[in-house]
């Protein structure tokens, strides 16, 4: 996880919450193999011992297992295998979180998902192989599926694992008292505050910061992505913002990030009340509101910084030591 310019607790970019067909084939079949040996093989320290695991292949006498796969897997492909292993969690966190909340996904929306996503898979295969290859020849030699098949047992189940954490981002997004902020960023106090009067005075602050903000929102007028409480990464900046009505200007408030100072002005432009708590109308309120606004990736890094602290995640290499 890393502190962004914003104030913001960030984890690594992610394309998990939009539908894509980049990485090709190879990418898939990469990623379901290890999610299939991962639900095989616990990590940690309750790890299966490497000769009572499940074997995968048997070269004479020898047996290769789950473990000595997913080893395998992490040694070559450490990048793919991290992208692998946060969607496990990812879908472990989204399903704890749907069950409290009654949450799901519509067969309509799964039905329109998967439609879509074939026919981007078979586009790919077009683009890169011609157009007399075949989407179907493409999934037999992969995964020796038919393409029902492979809908069905594949592509269906990771799909319904995006939509699910897109809805529980949502939902959480919905739920929680959100501000909406605008930041101006300067090395020294007195510029600040000079620049605090004109605020007050009346001033546009997006003007203000767009033209006198160092920090790399300036471009969006100072603009920060809504959040919620728990979300910044400066408790006390936090509450002064949340203490402070719309329209309300906070600071300059002196922010230490990584041993470097800076003086911070805020100003909270809207605060965002929680959805009333009507489980009936919650459902068809947050679909409407998912085909309006897909989850952006740092409204999807907030919920997953947050809720991956919350449930103490802690993730191990496949011989148990601690990782990352």
């Amino acid at each position: 996880m890393e502190q962004g310019h914003d104030g913001l607790e960030e984890v690594a970019p992610t394309q998990r919450v939009t539908s894509s067909s980049a990485g090709g084939f190879a990418r898939l079949a990469a990623g379901v193999l290890l999610v299939l040996v991962a639900s095989a093989w616990r990590v940690g320290p309750q790890a299966e011992e490497r000769a009572g695991a499940p074997a995968v292949a048997v070269v004479g006498r020898q047996a290769i297992t789950t473990a000595d796969l997913a080893s395998y897997w992490f040694a070559r492909y450490p990048e793919e295998y991290a992208r692998t292993l946060d969607d496990l969690v990812d879908a472990r966190l989204a399903r704890a979180a749907a069950a409290t909340h009654g949450l799901g996904v519509p067969k309509e929306a799964l039905d329109a998902a998967e439609a879509k996503e074939v026919q981007a898979r078979r586009e790919q295969v077009a683009a890169l192989l011609g157009e007399t290859a075949t989407l179907e020849e493409r999934i037999q030699g992969a995964y020796g599926l038919d393409l029902a098949t492979w809908r069905a047992r594949i592509l269906r189940p990771r799909l319904y694992d995006r939509l699910l954490v897109e809805r529980v981002v949502r939902h959480d997004t919905r739920s929680r008292l959100r501000l909406a902020v605008r930041v101006l960023v300067r090395p020294d106090e007195a510029s600040t505050r000079a620049l605090a009067a004109d605020a007050a005075r009346g001033a546009d602050f997006g003007a203000l910061a767009a033209k006198h903000s160092q920090d790399p929102t300036a471009r969006r007028g100072g603009e920060l992505p809504s959040f919620g409480r728990g979300d910044l990464a400066w408790p006390e900046v936090e509450q002064a913002l949340f203490a402070a009505p719309a329209g309300g200007l906070v600071g300059p408030l002196r922010v230490e990030t990584d041993g470097k100072v800076a003086w911070h002005l805020y100003k909270v432009v809207e605060r965002q009340a929680p959805w009333p708590a009507d489980p009936a109308a919650r459902g068809p309120r947050l679909e409407r509101d998912l085909v309006e606004r897909p989850v952006e990736p740092a409204e999807y890094e907030r919920w997953r910084a947050r809720a991956t602290r919350e449930a103490g995640v802690k993730l191990f290499t496949p011989s148990g030591q601690p990782w990352k």
